[in-house]
């Protein structure tokens, strides 16, 4: 008897730190339960942060009127990804609850790289391919959309080809008898009518939906050689033209034409343009043409003595 007795004495110990973790487990259970029907954890207040492209008084203003009143507890992340769809630049959202009453929303957009023309219509595209949104042109546009014309009918060393008494376009504003390169690299430089961000511009080929992620393989080699660029270059570059073989040409507001070639060693030709640039600098020429598509051996012009 004595020994059954001692036996049984240590699950008499055990007892207290079993019913202590019980409690302990249902204590946040019970809190959550009460907490989502209390009056005391409603809505006052609602705090973004991370707002930059987005205007953060339209955020607060979506947020505010869809969960001021709204009980803390009860506000899920999903939520909030749901209330903010509407702003295509906003990529992410995360939710923090300031107790007792002040909902935290932090925000990461979407980092646009690029404007494509798809066909007739602009879009926005991310450095990593993602399509923010179309860049549609305002009601008092004259005329209408740019006239249809694709990438792989571009060649980096085709000239204008203009008349000066040609015929305008009513859709563009070109004269008609424009060849299609000239007109579609005169588009380009001109950007999206109406165009809010400061970017580069492209042309792609096949079709470019919102939310999807860009199909052309030449288009999404062009972004890291635009990620790679310095600020001071990437701020200038105007239009990016493809070939059907991948092969990159940079035009820069104010000079020079590059020609990249494929997308591949982008550190290398960086550093080969910003050398040559440099040199022309120093010796107070401006440079019209560089060609770093071998950045071991690269090509400029005007030839320096």
């Amino acid at each position: 008897m004595a020994k059954g007795g001692g036996a049984s004495r240590p699950r008499f110990r055990l007892l207290p730190t079993v019913l202590l973790t019980a409690a302990i487990l249902a204590l946040p259970t019970a809190v959550y339960g009460w907490g989502r029907s209390s009056s005391s954890f409603a809505i006052h207040k609602v705090v973004v942060t991370g707002t930059d492209l987005v205007p953060e008084r339209r955020v607060l203003r979506l947020l505010r009127r869809d969960y001021i009143g709204h009980n803390l507890f009860t506000v899920t992340t999903k939520d909030v990804r749901t209330s903010l769809s509407p702003f295509c630049y906003i990529s992410e959202a995360r939710v923090d609850r300031d107790f007792p009453a002040t909902l935290r929303v932090s925000v990461a957009e979407h980092r646009p790289a690029v404007y494509a023309l798809a066909g007739d219509r602009w879009y926005v595209i991310a450095d990593d391919g993602h399509v923010i949104c179309e860049e549609k042109a305002p009601d008092a546009a004259a005329g209408g959309l740019a006239p249809s014309v694709t990438a792989s009918e571009q060649s980096p060393g085709t000239t204008a080809e203009t008349t000066a008494t040609a015929g305008t376009d009513p859709a563009s504003g070109l004269p008609a008898t424009m060849g299609k390169m000239a007109r579609l690299r005169a588009i380009l430089q001109a950007g999206p009518p109406g165009g809010t961000l400061r970017l580069p511009r492209l042309a792609v080929d096949g079709p470019v939906a919102e939310g999807t992620t860009l199909a052309a393989a030449g288009a999404r080699a062009a972004l890291p050689v635009v990620a790679g660029l310095p600020r001071s270059l990437r701020e200038r570059l105007a239009v990016i033209e493809l070939t059907p073989e991948g092969q990159l040409t940079l035009r820069f507001t104010g000079g020079p034409v590059v020609v990249w070639g494929a997308g591949e060693r982008t550190l290398a030709k960086v550093l080969a343009l910003r050398a040559v640039l440099d040199r022309y600098e120093t010796a107070s020429r401006t440079c019209v043409f560089v060609d770093v598509s071998i950045p071991d051996r690269v090509l400029a012009r005007p030839i320096l003595k």
